[in-house]
């Protein structure tokens, strides 16, 4: 089965957006959130603590502040991506994957081709616009499969080649470009 696509802006950050989600990682963006909102609720609650429910200018900074953030960071992340995605110079690289029975085969441009064993493949996720394949992670978009072969097919030998196979495709973005 082979993977052919043309790496762009739009899927690194689909890449970094389903990573950041889904990811292993995933648990340390919902915890960084939840300590800033009780931090932030906390020094509300400090303040109100010392003066009683009289509000001060510092009262609607902060609150402001926490409004701005959860409304932005969405906003922020795309930036932050887009930004590294520049940074990187692989805007127009071809790659190629090749999943046969015994590795995962990756050619990137002229590059010498990189090959990954089933059992070094810790991770497969399942989304609903490809596959996020760890250690990495490595997109494989699930519009560009060749040789006739559909999306199930995929999601199927993929489940049985790797012992840590997730099946997010209900899940959606919720960061949408």
């Amino acid at each position: 089965m082979n993977i052919e696509y043309r790496w762009t802006e739009s899927q690194f950050i689909r890449l970094a957006l389903y990573d950041f989600e889904l990811g292993p990682r995933s648990g340390r963006g919902k915890a960084t959130m939840w300590l800033v909102i009780f931090t932030l609720i906390g020094l509300l609650a400090i303040n109100i603590a010392h003066r009683g429910f009289t509000y001060s200018v510092w009262d609607l900074v902060l609150i402001a502040a926490g409004l701005c953030w959860y409304t932005l960071r969405g906003t922020l992340m795309k930036r932050m991506f887009k930004r590294a995605f520049k940074r990187s110079g692989m805007d127009g690289v071809n790659l190629k994957y090749s999943l046969d029975e015994e590795q995962l085969k990756i050619q990137v441009a002229a590059k010498p081709e990189h090959t990954l064993e089933w059992k070094q493949i810790k991770r497969v996720i399942r989304t609903q616009e490809g596959f996020l394949v760890y250690p990495g992670p490595r997109w494989l978009p699930a519009a560009r499969i060749e040789d006739g072969r559909t999306t199930e097919e995929l999601a199927a030998f993929l489940q049985r080649k790797v012992v840590d196979y997730r099946d997010k495709s209900q899940h959606k973005l919720k960061l949408k470009d």
